[in-house]
Order: C-alpha cells, then structure tokens, then sequence
C-alpha cells in the first residue's frame, strides 16, 4: 500500500486532477482501480502535510478540496452511470431472452429486480463505502432495470457523501495519513465481509421461515 501511494502522489505530482478524475470514473464504471485510494491521497495532498509528501514539487500541480472534491463526484456520477448503461444495454436483454451473461442466469436476473425493487435506492447510496460493491453496483442496478431517476438520484446522494468524507479524511490525516490509508482499505473489506455474512444469514433466515409455514 505504502509503495503505491508513492507512486500515485508522482503521478499526481506529473498528470494532476486527470489522475484522480480517470481513477474515480473507471473504477465506478466497473473496472477494478483504486480509485477510493485515488480520493484519499488527492485530499492528503490539499494540506500542508501532503505538500511535503516524500519532499514532492507539487508546484506544478497544486491540489485543492475545492477541486478535489467535485471532480470526484462527477468522475464517480459518470462512472456509475456508464456501470449502470452497461448493464442495462448489453446483461439486461441477454438474461431476458433465456439466455446467460457471463455468471449471471435469468433466474438471478428475477431475483435481482425484487431486490433493487425493494433496497436499490439504499444499495447504491451505501454501496459506495464498500469495496467490491462499489465496482459492481451501478452496472447491477442497469441489469436489474433500476429505473434510472431513482438511480440518478440515489447516485449522486452517495457520491457527494463518499467524495466529501473520503477527501476531508485524507486531508486532516496529517502524519497519520499511511496509516488511515492502510485502515481505509481495510474496513472497505470488513464491510464487503459484513454484508456478504448478513446476506447468507437472511437467506437462511427467509429459508427456515418458509419451510415452517
């Protein structure tokens, strides 16, 4: 972790904002990137600690919060929701005419449109803090046929949360920061673990309900 942050404050040091706008969109697009890493480094180097990060020249790239985080919110808004006309162009049709779309069946297609019928406003807004989910949410959302007002919106709720908090943390870790970095990234896998051993649990739980009655 501590190797590529280096490496991510000299490309930021060399590229500027484009490092982090990319970063943020492809990874909301559903291509696995650090980008929430790409977040918490920009915001580390807006502050006075970050400017001396491993004694970078930042001068030719100054970094601000006032840019930070609106360029990580719309790189994340558009990222979803090119995730989310992904799905909804190219999985959605497929798993509706019988057929499969890499691992997913028309029946896991069915399923999915219950769901996001009932949680998928929350989904996508807390989606954002959880590593994986974050990748795959909004291309789920389109195959699933979320409408996309309710998506838009809940999209775009999450994102100006995530963008904000992620950056404000990176900014005030101050000598902290490899530190917070490391347990970022650790509880963004200790939430996917989470949902994932509440999902199984109330699979059972619904299970058992049913056969009792």
């Amino acid at each position: 972790m501590e190797e590529f942050v280096k490496r991510l404050a000299e490309w930021y040091q060399e590229y500027g904002y484009s490092v982090l706008f990319f970063g943020v969109m492809l990874e909301n697009a559903g291509i696995p990137v650090p980008g929430e890493t790409a977040v918490l480094v920009a915001g580390f180097l807006c502050s006075d600690a970050g400017k001396d990060f491993l004694g970078l020249d930042v001068s030719k790239h100054a970094f601000s919060l006032t840019w930070v985080i609106p360029i990580t919110i719309i790189a994340a808004v558009l990222g979803d929701n090119l995730g989310y006309w992904l799905g909804r162009r190219f999985a959605r049709p497929r798993l509706q005419s019988s057929q499969r779309f890499l691992f997913l069946t028309p029946q896991i297609l069915e399923k999915a449109e219950g769901y996001f019928l009932r949680y998928g406003s929350w989904t996508i807004f807390f989606a954002r803090f959880i590593t994986g989910l974050r990748v795959v949410g909004a291309m789920a959302a389109g195959t699933a046929g979320m409408p996309w007002t309710r998506f838009f919106i809940a999209n775009v709720a999450g994102a100006a949360l995530w963008a904000t908090v992620i950056s404000l943390v990176g900014f005030y870790s101050g000598e902290y920061f490899p530190t917070v970095a490391k347990w970022i990234g650790r509880s963004g896998m200790i939430a996917l673990v989470a949902v994932i051993l509440g999902g199984v649990l109330f699979y059972y739980w619904r299970k058992r309900k049913r056969a009792s009655c």
